[in-house]
């Protein structure tokens, strides 16, 4: 039987194709040079290509079975490729978001919207890779210890969900509209030409239309949207897929920049490095990143809550 889209062998070579062109795409950003729209800590370039190289070999890798080395190798390979984009990523898509609505309203802002497009594109390629791999690590997990690779379990039909995990799904979402409401309203006064929070003049000529206000407020307001969506469990297949790979991206570009935020506020405080409070009042600034955690941890776990609740029958089980 020729091997098909749908067959293990074609996904195993995707994964392991998707490794090497991240590692090509890394390595050719970096000889042309082309610097992140954001300067973020990464990881050198070598690690990252050296990671990705070494993750396709080690899924292609024919031999059988899947031993616990192995495994543990890929683990690091795709720790290897996910540090050198994780906190890059986050910018460099809302970047290409910020700059593609700009294209429609062609308004004007406080900063440059060109995307670095290659440096942008070698970021997303080596994440994608790193999630790929992932995957395929789940899948060979999951078949080392008897269950199925795609659902995790060792029955087609799911658990009925308790009330106890509806009562978390609703929970969750709320912990997360209640994350991304502040943001959303002080973006939104921003555009509108509030001066809330603000102690400069840079922002004095924005408004909605103007790059990073009204699109990031619309973004927090359709997160909001998939946070009620999830928290009432919605199983429709095609609403249900969209939803959880929109949510799961937001929550991926959340919780990096919420980290590296809260930890240079954390060195601010202690006087190890200074904040630029010239512009934007040190009480806004805190605001933010503190949002973004809540938001974005609060995202991550509904999003995994509600596409286990919302599970159905596996299709593929019995093959």
């Amino acid at each position: 039987m020729q091997p098909t889209l749908d067959t293990p062998q074609r996904r195993v070579q995707l994964v392991g194709g998707g490794c090497l062109l991240a590692g090509g795409l890394v390595a050719t950003a970096e000889l042309v040079g082309q610097p992140d729209p954001v300067a973020m800590p990464t990881t050198p370039a070598w690690l990252t290509i050296l990671a990705a190289v070494a993750t396709a070999v080690l899924t292609l890798w024919p031999s059988r079975p899947v031993t616990r080395l192995r495994l543990g190798l890929v683990a690091l390979g795709v720790a290897g490729m996910a540090a050198g984009s994780v906190l890059a990523v986050p910018h460099a898509v809302l970047m290409v978001v910020i700059w593609a609505a700009n294209q429609v309203t062609r308004g004007g802002g406080s900063f440059e919207v060109e995307p670095g497009w290659l440096a942008t594109t070698a970021h997303l390629a080596a994440m994608l890779a790193a999630v790929a791999a992932t995957a395929w690590l789940v899948a060979a997990w999951r078949l080392r210890s008897g269950r199925c690779a795609r659902c995790g379990r060792t029955a087609p039909e799911p658990t009925p969900p308790g009330d106890g995990t509806r009562r978390a799904l609703r929970w969750l979402a709320a912990v997360a509209v209640l994350g991304a409401l502040p943001y959303g309203m002080l973006k939104t006064a921003w555009s509108l030409g509030s001066q809330v929070g603000l102690v400069g003049h840079a922002f004095d000529d924005v408004g909605f239309a103007s790059p990073g206000f009204g699109d990031t407020a619309v973004l927090t307001g359709i997160s909001i949207v998939l946070c009620v969506v999830m928290g009432a469990g919605v199983r429709q297949r095609l609403v249900r897929v969209l939803t959880s790979l929109i949510a799961a991206t937001g929550s991926m570009m959340l919780v990096p920049v919420s980290v590296v935020g809260l930890v240079m506020l954390g060195q601010a405080a202690f006087g190890l490095r200074t904040i630029d409070d010239t512009e934007i009042a040190p009480w806004a600034f805190t605001l933010v990143y503190v949002c973004f955690l809540v938001w974005g941890t609060a995202l991550a776990a509904l999003t995994v809550t509600y596409w286990r609740t919302t599970a159905g029958r596996c299709a593929r089980h019995d093959r």
